[in-house]
């Protein structure tokens, strides 16, 4: 009985520690230090460029390991937006090819070739710390969550799946420059302007 308990314990402080974590990191005007000055990637050694992606991965997690949410954790601190309330207001304006209406800013994900509209995502002026993916239905799927002092340079993102689970994490260096890592934290590549450069690429 007193290990069920003292498990249990466990259990409640861990989502105590978690949930703190969610109401407050978003939030919270972080500053970091800048990691690397103008886009220099190309100009690196193999070794610096690995020095430098372990150094952005601590940043973005310093207990060294990608931690996913517990399943229907966000479904509960996101209640109020698992439905787009102004769905077909939105979904129309982002149709039409408007990138703000009101209080939020739009974007479109089309389909293929298409330009059907599968996915939409709404950021909130007043609260640019997040930014909601619904589908066409009006249904949220994703959502990203912002650290540092957005909107300045430097801070990093992480877009999770409703069901708690990381997609994707990015480090914005500037404007212009990203390191992209995968969900399980493994390192993509650096994304200059419109090109993605990996760790084999030579010039």
């Amino acid at each position: 009985m007193c290990g069920i308990i003292y498990i249990m314990k466990k259990i409640l402080l861990s989502w105590i520690l978690l949930i703190g974590l969610f109401i407050s990191a978003p939030c919270m005007a972080e500053t970091f230090d800048y990691v690397g000055g103008s886009f220099d990637w190309l100009y690196m050694t193999n070794q610096e460029r690995t020095d430098r992606v372990s150094q952005i991965f601590k940043i973005m997690f310093p207990k060294g390991y990608v931690a996913n949410f517990p399943r229907g954790f966000l479904k509960e601190r996101l209640k109020n937006y698992l439905k787009d309330r102004n769905h077909e207001v939105h979904y129309e304006a982002v149709c039409a090819g408007y990138t703000h209406y009101k209080d939020v800013d739009l974007q479109p994900f089309f389909s293929g070739k298409s330009r059907f509209v599968y996915m939409y995502a709404l950021q909130y002026t007043k609260a640019p710390q997040k930014t909601f993916y619904y589908d066409a239905m009006g249904r949220l799927k994703f959502v990203d969550f912002r650290y540092g002092d957005y909107p300045t340079c430097p801070y990093y993102t992480k877009k999770y799946a409703i069901n708690g689970k990381l997609v994707r994490a990015m480090y914005l260096q500037n404007p212009e420059t990203m390191y992209i890592f995968s969900n399980k934290g493994s390192f993509i590549g650096v994304k200059y302007q419109n090109n993605l450069y990996g760790f084999n690429y030579t010039r």
